[in-house]
C-alpha cells in the first residue's frame, strides 16, 4: 500500500524542477533499494530518460544495482543508447556498467538459457548453436562496444569480470549472428577492442602458481595442474574472427600499437599476462621474428617477478621450438631456476604440472652440447623419479636435435648404456622409453623386448599413464614383429587391446584415449574379430560401438554377414547377463545407430523376441504418477517401424510381454503381489510403445489390417488367458480393454473367459469397465451389457440438459477451486463462453482461489474488462499487491474479503475494511504490529484471524498485542469464530503474566460465546542462548496452549512432562541429525494424558526411523514435510504403521527441495524460518484415505 504511494510520486515527478516534489523523489529513490521493481512498472525507463544528474546518480549509487535475471523480470528490455546517455548527464561511478551489463546479457540471452564457456571456447567455429534466429543489429554491438569501451574508461569497480565476459561476447558470440555487411561497418570499433583481447583472453583466468604449488605436488596444486593444462590444450583465438573478416596486416599493426604502448608504462604498471597473450596470438609476426631478443628479455624479467611462471614457460616453450633459445644467458637461467627454484628434478617432488616438464624438455632439446656433456646427471635423475616422469625423458631422447647428438657422439655406446639402465629399472620404465629403442635398436633385438612390455601393460601399479603415446607405441612395435613372431606377437596384442578397452571404460577421461590411435594397427580379420570380442565384454558406450563398426564398414574390411553374427552374440550374451538395465540402452543404441546402415532385420526381430526378458524396469516413479525411460521408448519404437516386415516383428514383440515367466526368479518363488507389479509395469512400457505404433497420428505405418486384427487377437488372448482381470489394477485393465478395439469378432472361448472374469467384479467397477468401453467404442465388448448373459447393465447414456446460468456458476466454481485445477485449466474454462467467464470472475471475487504454480513476477495482473479480478478479488497476499498498478493497489486492498500478511507493512489503514472475513499475519518488526493496530480499528466483519508472533517478546510489544485483541473482541464479537495465537515462549515472569492476561481474555471470549467461538493457542518452545529453559517456570503457558511446536528439543530433555500440557490437541517437531526424534518425546506424544489430534514432523528422513508415535489413539491427521527424497520402502513403511490406526483420516507429505537450516545453536530462529518455504514445495503427496482398509484389500491405497 505505502509503496503505491511511492509510485505515484515516481510517476508524477518533473525532471530538472528543483522544488518539494523533486527532493522527495531524489530522498525516496536514495533509501529505495528494489530497482527491479521499478523496471518492472516502467518507473526506472522513465527515471533514466529524465537527464536528471541528482535523478540519475541516485539510480547507480553504490549500495544499489538493477542485476538479476531480467528476462524473469520484464519483458521487455531496455535500449543501451539509455545508458549510454544517462553516462553524459552525471557522474557514475559505481552500478552503471554491471547494469549496463546486465541488459547486455538480456541481448545475447533473451531466454535466460546462457551458454557453456568453457565448451564454446573449446570449439566455436561452424555451430550451429550459436547461431541465433534473428541477426543482431549493427546499432546494437555498437552500443555493446561503446559500454565496454566507456566501462574500461572509467575503471568502475569490479569491472574486470564485466569486461572479460563482453570480450567473450564480442569476439566469440558476435560474428556468426551479423551480416557481413555489418561486420565490415563495424571494423573501426572492433580495432579498438585489440589491446583488451589481449588483456581479457583465456589466459587471463589460468589460475596463478605459488612457488609452492610448484615445487609441491598437493592435491590443490595437482587440481590447479589439471585445469591449467585443460585450458592450455583448448586455448581459444579470441583474434580468429577479426583477422578473417579484417585481415592479418591490420590486427599485426594494431598488436604492434600496443606493444609499443606496453614498452612505454613503467614496469609496476605492466601487465605480463597480457604480454604473453600477445605474444603467443603473434608468434607467426615478422615483428615478432625482428624483435626476439626484446622479447626475451620482457619474458625473463615476467618470470623473474615469480607471478604465473606455468603459462609464461608455456608461450616460451613454444618461442624456442619455433625460434630457438637467442641469447646463452636465458638458457642458463632457466636451467638454475627449474631445477634449484622448482626443484622438478628432485627425486620427491612429483609436481604433476606437464607444462614445467615439457618446457624443460624443450630447453634441453634447444642445447644439444650442455644436454649431451650432463646426460647421465640427467638420465639419473629422471630414473629416480616416478616412472611415469620417463615419458619426458622419452621425449626428449627423441627430439631430432638430441637423437642425432646421441647417434653420432664419439661415446654414442656409453649415452646409449646410460639409457638401458634407465629401461632396466623397471618394465615400466623400459615400456615408457620403447618408442627410443625402437628408434635407436635393430629390428632383430625386438624379441627380447616382448616379455618386459607384456610386464608394463599387465602392471597394477597405481597411476601409471596410460596416453595415446603409451599405446601407439606397443601396437606399432607389434605391427613391426607380427609377421617374425606370430604367437608372441598375438598374446601383445591381446593385452594391449584388452588394456586399451579398459582404459576407455575407465572414468578418467582425462588421457583422452580414442579408437583412431588403434584403427591403423587393424588390418587382419583375426584381429578385428579380438576387437569387437573386447568391446562386447568391456565396453558399455554404445556410441563408441557403432562408431568402431561403422569405420570397419567404411573401409571394407567387415561385411554385412560379420556385424549381424557380432550383434546376434551381444544380444545372447546380454540376454544372459544380470545388469539388464545397462545392457538394454547398450543394445538398443547400437541397433538403432547401425540399422540405418546395414539391414538388421532379424537382429532387431531377435531383440523384440527377448525384450521383456532383457528389461526389468524402465520405470521410474514419482509420488503422484511414474515415468517410463523416453529414449528407450524411442529407439524402441524406431526399431520396430523401420523394419520390413513389422507385422513380424510387433509379434514377436508381444511375444516377449506374453512369455516372461512371472512366476520364479533364480533362488525363489516370487510373491503374487511382485508377480503382479513386474507384469503391470511391462505391461506400461508394452503400452507406450504401442501407443506410439497404432494411435499416433503423425505416423504412417503400413500395417495390413488382417495382421493388426491377429496382433491385437494374440495380445489380449495372452492377457486373459494369463490373469484375471480382477487382480489388476484399473489403469492395466483399461490398457487390455482397448486392445480388444480393433477386433470384430472373438474366439468363443476367450469371449466366455472374459465374461467370467467380468462377472466376479464389483458393482463399482463393473460400472466403471462398462463406461470405459462405451466411453471408448469398443464395439466388440457391447456384450458385457448384457443382462441375460452378465446378470447385470448398466444405462451409462449421455445425458444432455440445459443448465441455467446459476448451475454453471456453481460448476465453475467447484472447478476452479480445486487445488488440482492448473493455472492453464482455469484459462481454457473461461474461454468456453462469456458466461463461463463470468463465472470463473464471480469465483475470483467469492472465493479463495489456490495456485499451485506461482506467477512469474514479471507479469502484472490488471483489472480491465478481460481480466479474471475485473470483479474484484477475494484472496490476496499483502506482498502480492505491488502486481497490480499503483492506481488500482488501494481500491484491491480495501474490498478483500480475506488477507494474508507475510512481509513487513508499513501502510496505515484509514478506512473500514468492509468485506474482509479472514485474516492471516505474521509479526515480524515493530512497524507490522503497530499498523495492525491501527487495522483493527477498522475491521468490523472478520471471522477467522491467524496471529503468529515470530520475533522475540518484550512489555512493549505484549501491551500492543493485548490491545490488538481487545479491539479485535471489541469490534467483532459476532462475527469471529476462530482465533489463532501463535508465540514463541519467554521465561521472563513479568512476560509470562502478561501473556496469560492476554491468553485469559480469548479464553473468557470463548465462555462468552461457547457455540460460535474457538481458539487455539500455539506455543514454540526453544532453547534460550546460553542457558537451559526451564519449562517448570511457565506452567501458566504450556497448560493453555493447544498447539505445541518444538525446536531443538533435546534440550529439554527430561521436561516434556503431560501434565504441563493437559489441554494440547496439535505437536509440530522439528527434527535434524542433531536433534533426533528420541525416546522420551515418543513417550510425551503416547501418554494418555494428552489427547492429541494432530502431528507434524519435519525433518531428513534418515533421523525419522522412530514410528511408535503414529499408533497414538485418536490422532486423526498425521503431517511430513521431508528435505530429502525419501525412498519407496520408508514411505511404505509409514504407510503400513498408520494403516494399523484406524482413528487417522488423512496422511500429507511434502518434500521441501530447498531449505536453508540455520545453525543448532543460532537460537534467532524458530521453526517459521523453515515453514515460509511451505507454500512454494512441490512433490506433494496427500493421502486422504477416510477409513483405512487392511494392505492386503484391493482398495487400499499405496505409494
Amino acid at each position: 500500500m505505502f509503496f503505491s504511494k511511492l509510485l505515484k510520486w515516481f510517476d508524477e515527478y518533473q525532471p530538472n524542477c528543483h522544488n518539494e516534489q523533486h527532493y522527495k523523489t531524489v530522498m525516496l529513490l536514495n533509501y529505495y533499494d528494489d530497482m527491479l521493481t521499478l523496471h518492472r512498472k516502467s518507473i526506472y525507463r522513465k527515471l533514466l530518460e529524465s537527464k536528471d544528474p541528482t535523478i540519475i546518480n541516485a539510480l547507480f549509487r553504490q549500495d544499489q544495482t538493477l542485476y538479476g535475471n531480467l528476462n524473469e523480470q520484464s519483458e521487455y528490455s531496455l535500449p543501451l543508447s539509455l545508458f549510454l546517455d544517462a553516462s553524459e548527464y552525471a557522474n557514475v561511478k559505481h552500478n552503471w556498467y554491471l547494469t549496463a551489463f546486465s541488459f547486455i546479457n538480456q541481448i545475447y540471452f533473451q531466454d535466460g538459457s546462457g551458454v557453456n564457456r568453457q565448451e564454446v571456447e573449446k570449439n566455436f567455429i561452424n555451430r550451429d548453436d550459436l547461431i541465433r534466429k534473428e541477426k543482431f543489429s549493427l546499432q546494437t554491438i555498437r552500443e555493446v562496444i561503446q559500454v565496454f569501451l566507456k566501462g574500461e574508461k572509467h575503471g568502475f569497480q569490479d569491472h574486470s569480470k564485466i569486461s572479460d565476459m563482453l570480450v567473450f561476447y564480442l569476439c566469440i558470440l558476435t560474428f556468426q549472428n551479423l551480416t557481413k555487411e555489418d561486420i565490415l561497418e563495424l571494423k573501426d570499433e572492433y580495432i579498438q577492442l585489440i589491446p583488451f583481447i589481449y588483456q581479457y583472453s583465456p589466459s587471463s583466468r589460468i589460475p596463478t602458481y605459488s612457488m609452492h604449488d610448484i615445487i609441491c605436488g598437493t592435491k590443490v596444486s595437482q587440481d590447479i595442474a589439471r585445469i591449467f593444462n585443460r585450458a592450455r590444450t583448448h586455448q581459444p583465438k579470441y583474434l580468429h574472427y577479426l583477422i578473417q573478416y579484417y585481415g592479418i596486416e591490420i590486427i599485426e599493426k594494431e598488436s604492434l600499437n600496443f606493444y609499443l604502448s606496453w614498452k612505454s608504462k613503467p614496469k609496476e604498471q605492466r601487465n605480463n599476462i597480457t604480454l604473453f597473450t600477445f605474444a603467443e596470438y603473434m608468434i607467426e609476426s615478422s615483428f615478432i621474428r625482428d624483435h626476439l631478443q626484446e622479447l626475451y628479455d620482457y619474458f625473463w624479467d615476467a618470470i623473474d617477478m615469480k607471478n604465473n611462471y606455468v603459462y609464461f614457460l608455456s608461450v616460451w616453450g613454444l618461442y624456442i621450438e619455433r625460434y630457438g633459445i637467442v641469447q646463452p644467458k636465458h638458457f642458463n637461467n632457466f636451467i638454475e631456476f627449474l631445477t634449484k627454484n622448482c626443484k622438478i628434478m628432485h627425486k620427491n617432488q612429483n609436481s604433476l604440472n606437464l607444462t614445467l616438464y615439457e618446457f624443460y624438455t624443450t630447453l634441453l632439446a634447444s642445447n644439444p652440447e650442455f644436454t649431451i656433456s650432463n646426460f647421465k646427471d640427467i638420465v639419473t635423475k629422471y630414473t629416480k623419479k616416478h616412472c611415469n616422469f620417463i615419458i619426458y625423458l622419452n621425449q626428449l631422447l627423441l627430439k631430432p636435435s638430441i637423437f642425432h647428438s646421441i647417434k653420432t657422439n664419439k661415446n654414442s655406446t656409453k649415452l646409449y648404456d646410460y639409457i638401458k639402465k634407465a629401461g632396466s629399472k623397471s618394465k615400466e620404465h623400459f615400456c615408457y622409453l620403447l618408442e627410443f629403442f625402437m628408434a635407436f635398436d635393430k629390428v632383430s633385438t625386438y624379441t627380447n623386448m616382448i616379455p618386459k612390455l607384456i610386464g608394463a601393460i599387465n602392471s597394477n601399479k597405481k597411476w601409471l599413464v596410460r596416453d595415446e603415446t603409451f599405446f601407439n607405441s606397443i601396437l606399432r612395435f607389434y605391427n613391426i614383429i607380427k609377421q617374425k613372431n606370430p604367437k608372441e606377437a598375438k598374446q601383445l596384442f591381446e593385452i594391449t587391446i584388452r588394456s586399451f578397452i579398459k582404459t576407455i571404460e575407465s572414468d578418467n577421461k582425462s588421457l583422452m584415449v580414442k579408437f583412431d590411435i588403434i584403427y591403423p594397427y587393424l588390418s587382419d580379420i583375426k584381429e578385428i574379430k579380438y576387437l569387437f570380442k573386447q568391446t562386447k565384454e568391456l565396453l558399455n558406450d554404445s556410441n563408441q560401438l557403432i562408431e568402431i563398426f561403422k569405420h570397419f564398414i567404411d573401409l571394407g574390411q567387415i561385411g554385412e554377414k560379420f556385424i549381424q553374427e557380432n550383434l546376434d552374440s551381444m544380444i545372447d550374451m546380454e540376454f544372459k547377463s544380470t545388469n539388464k538395465n545397462q545392457n538394454l540402452y547398450r543394445i538398443l543404441g547400437i541397433l538403432d545407430g547401425l540399422s540405418r546402415f546395414i539391414n538388421l532385420e532379424t537382429q532387431v526381430t531377435k531383440l523384440m523376441n527377448r525384450y521383456f526378458q532383457m528389461v526389468p524396469n524402465l520405470i521410474v516413479y514419482t509420488y503422484t504418477n511414474y515415468n517410463i525411460n523416453t529414449m528407450a521408448r524411442q529407439m524402441t519404437f524406431k526399431l520396430l517401424t523401420n523394419l520390413l516386415d513389422i507385422s513380424n516383428g510387433y509379434e514377436r514383440f508381444v511375444e516377449s510381454l506374453l512369455c516372461v515367466d512371472y512366476t520364479t526368479d533364480d533362488t525363489n518363488t516370487i510373491p503374487f503381489t511382485k508377480i503382479k507389479l513386474i507384469f503391470e509395469d511391462n505391461l506400461k512400457v508394452f503400452d507406450s510403445v504401442h501407443q506410439l505404433i497404432f494411435n499416433n497420428k503423425n505416423n504412417h505405418i503400413d500395417i495390413p489390417q488382417q495382421d493388426i486384427i491377429r496382433i491385437h487377437n494374440q495380445l489380449v488372448s495372452g492377457i486373459i488367458n494369463q490373469w484375471n482381470l480382477v487382480e489388476l489394477s484399473i489403469h492395466s485393465i483399461n490398457m487390455t480393454l482397448m486392445y480388444f478395439k480393433p477386433l470384430i469378432s472373438l474366439d468363443s472361448s476367450l469371449k466366455d473367459n472374459l465374461l467370467k472374469q467380468f462377472k466376479s467384479f464389483d458393482v463399482i467397477s463393473k460400472k466403471s469397465i462398462l463406461r470405459y468401453i462405451k466411453e471408448n467404442d469398443i464395439q466388440i465388448l457391447e456384450y458385457l451389457n448384457d443382462f441375460t448373459l452378465t446378470g447385470f447393465t448398466f444405462n451409462h447414456n449421455k445425458i444432455e440438459q440445459n443448465f441455467n446460468n446459476l448451475i454453471i456458476q456453481k460448476l465453475v466454481g467447484y472447478i476452479t477451486r480445486d487445488k488440482s485445477t492448473k493455472p492453464s485449466d482455469i484459462l481454457s474454462l473461461s474461454l468456453v463462453s462469456k458466461l463461463f467467464f463470468k463465472s470463473v470472475c464471480l469465483t475470483f471475487q467469492h472465493y479463495k482461489i489456490q495456485l499451485n504454480q506461482r506467477l512469474p513476477d514479471k507479469y502484472q495482473i490488471s483489472r480491465r474488462k478481460w481480466s479474471f479480478m475485473s470483479l474484484g478479488c477475494y484472496h490476496l497476499n499483502y506482498k502480492d499487491l505491488e502486481r497490480f498498478h499503483y492506481q488500482d493497489v488501494e481500491d484491491i486492498f480495501y474490498q478483500l474479503s480475506s488477507l494474508t500478511i507475510s512481509r513487513p507493512m508499513i501502510y496505515l489503514v484509514n478506512r473500514e475494511m468492509s468485506n474482509l472475513t479472514h485474516l492471516d499475519i505474521e509479526i515480524r518488526d515493530d512497524m507490522t504490529l503497530n499498523c495492525i493496530l491501527q487495522m483493527m480499528n477498522h475491521c468490523f466483519k472478520l471471522e477467522s484471524v491467524k496471529f503468529s508472533f515470530i520475533y522475540e517478546l518484550n512489555s512493549n510489544r505484549i501491551s500492543q498485542i493485548d490491545a490488538i485483541f481487545q479491539k479485535l473482541f471489541l469490534n467483532n464479537s459476532s462475527t469471529l469464530d476462530k482465533l489463532y495465537f501463535g508465540y514463541p515462549a519467554t521465561y521472563n515472569t513479568e512476560l509470562i503474566e502478561s501473556i496469560k492476561s492476554i491468553i485469559d481474555h480469548i479464553i473468557n471470549h470463548q465462555t462468552s460465546h461457547p457455540t460460535t467461538f474457538k481458539y487455539q493457542i500455539a506455543l514454540t518452545l526453544k532453547a534460550q542462548y546460553g542457558r537451559l529453559p526451564n519449562l517448570d517456570r511457565i506452567v501458566s503457558l504450556t497448560l493453555s496452549c493447544t498447539h505445541l511446536i518444538l525446536a531443538y528439543f533435546n534440550k529439554f530433555d527430561g521436561q516434556l512432562k503431560p501434565n504441563l500440557f493437559l489441554n494440547l490437541q496439535s505437536i509440530f517437531l522439528q527434527v535434524n541429525a542433531a536433534c533426533q526424534l528420541n525416546r522420551e518425546v515418543v513417550d510425551f506424544i503416547m501418554s494418555p494424558e494428552i489427547e492429541l489430534e494432530s502431528l507434524t514432523i519435519f525433518g531428513d528422513h534418515h533421523t525419522l526411523q522412530e514410528m511408535e508415535q503414529f499408533k497414538k489413539p485418536n490422532l486423526k491427521k498425521v503431517n511430513f514435510i521431508l528435505s530429502l527424497q525419501p525412498p519407496k520402502q520408508y514411505i511404505d513403511s509409514i504407510l503400513s504403521v498408520i494403516n494399523q490406526n484406524q482413528s487417522i483420516k488423512s496422511l500429507k507429505i511434502f518434500k521441501v527441495h530447498s531449505v536453508v537450516i540455520p545453525p543448532i545453536y543460532n537460537y534467532s530462529h524458530c521453526y517459521y524460518s523453515y515453514f515460509i518455504y511451505l507454500p512454494y514445495t512441490t512433490d506433494v503427496h496427500q493421502l486422504n484415505l477416510g477409513e483405512f482398509h487392511s494392505i492386503n484389500t484391493n482398495h487400499f491405497i499405496k505409494y
